[in-house]
């Protein structure tokens, strides 16, 4: 809704302050599927392969950094390290399990309520080791010290990064084998494929002057959008459109307005929603004098998005992908309501 920020763009946001860090740091596209179950039930499917509801352990897994992991017995405490990974926890049923979370971890509302253990780039690794989780799901962030902090400390450590959305399904997929949740696991991603495939096949057959060229608004000051690597490319993308930015070979590159003019957009899309100052970026996409003869502004096709929604790897991504869909194709997904 960013899906991703590695290190390269703290360097960034420090210099832009800490109001636009926070902003960089709810978009951290954070969160395929690899390692296998060790048993199976009986259950068949159609192509009469297994279909795997049970593992036994201890359990080798590869992480979505491409580590081997064993988890030694079925965990029955988790921290999660990112809110993409506490709302998968969520969304499956598994808040019980959930005894430690980042003070960004802010959906759903309960799970505010559950113990925190730092922020998001800033894990407090004593608080962590203090509740002793048998589980703790990290992201691509915390690969180079928090990660191995961790693990020195004995504990269990699986990263959860996807960068697209097949690799958001494999990533709530191992979730669910590292818990011994697959059914849940299975049923919540079998809802997902299905309105994703509602989306992506309604666009598929679209021609090039059929997609609309899409600017998404990271920030305004400076100018940000998103590049090629950034999740939410590809969910334009999945959603029909075409980013004008795509070509960029920084994940959220920063812009001028010349080239916003020049690309012309027809459809302008704007993270809103974090921090102090959050509906900025959409008010001066709005009212930027600069922009008044770009087609988006004439034709009234600027929206805004909440940055948790589409930023986020779990399973809201889909809830974003279904209102870019909106956004960019009302003549086939409906107008857009906000």
């Amino acid at each position: 809704m960013l899906s991703d920020i590695k290190m390269k763009l703290n360097s960034k946001s420090a210099r832009l302050g800490t109001a636009v860090a926070s902003i960089f740091l709810s978009l951290v596209l954070l969160l395929g599927l690899a390692g296998g179950c060790k048993t199976a039930d009986d259950t068949e499917n159609e192509d009469d392969t297994p279909v795997v509801t049970e593992v036994s352990y201890p359990l080798t897994v590869t992480d979505q950094l491409g580590r081997t992991v064993t988890i030694q017995s079925e965990p029955q405490t988790i921290v999660s390290l990112s809110p993409s990974n506490t709302e998968t926890i969520y969304a499956m049923g598994l808040e019980d399990k959930l005894v430690g979370v980042t003070t960004y971890c802010n959906y759903p509302e309960a799970a505010a309520d559950k113990p925190k253990v730092g922020g998001f780039s800033t894990v407090d690794v004593e608080a962590v080791t203090a509740i002793g989780p048998d589980i703790i799901l990290a992201s691509n962030l915390h690969e180079s010290t928090v990660i191995p902090q961790l693990e020195q400390l004995g504990l269990t450590v699986i990263a959860i990064s996807p960068d697209n959305l097949e690799e958001v399904i494999s990533s709530i997929e191992l979730i669910g084998k590292c818990l011994n949740q697959v059914e849940k696991a299975n049923s919540l991603v079998d809802g997902m494929q299905t309105r994703i495939d509602a989306v992506t096949a309604k666009v598929k057959n679209l021609s090039d002057s059929q997609k609309p060229r899409v600017l998404y608004i990271v920030w305004h000051e400076p100018l940000m959008s998103v590049g090629s690597t950034a999740f939410i490319t590809g969910l334009i993308t999945a959603a029909g459109g075409v980013s004008i930015t795509a070509d960029s070979v920084e994940a959220y590159p920063t812009i001028s307005l010349e080239t916003v003019l020049g690309a012309n957009p027809q459809v302008i899309v704007v993270g809103t929603g974090m921090g102090s100052g959050a509906d900025a970026p959409l008010i001066f996409m709005q009212d930027e004098p600069r922009l008044a003869a770009i087609d988006a502004r004439i034709n009234g096709n600027i929206y805004s998005i909440n940055t948790d929604l589409i930023g986020r790897t779990g399973p809201r991504i889909v809830d974003a992908l279904e209102q870019l869909a909106q956004m960019l194709h009302p003549e086939i997904f409906g107008a857009f309501s906000g």
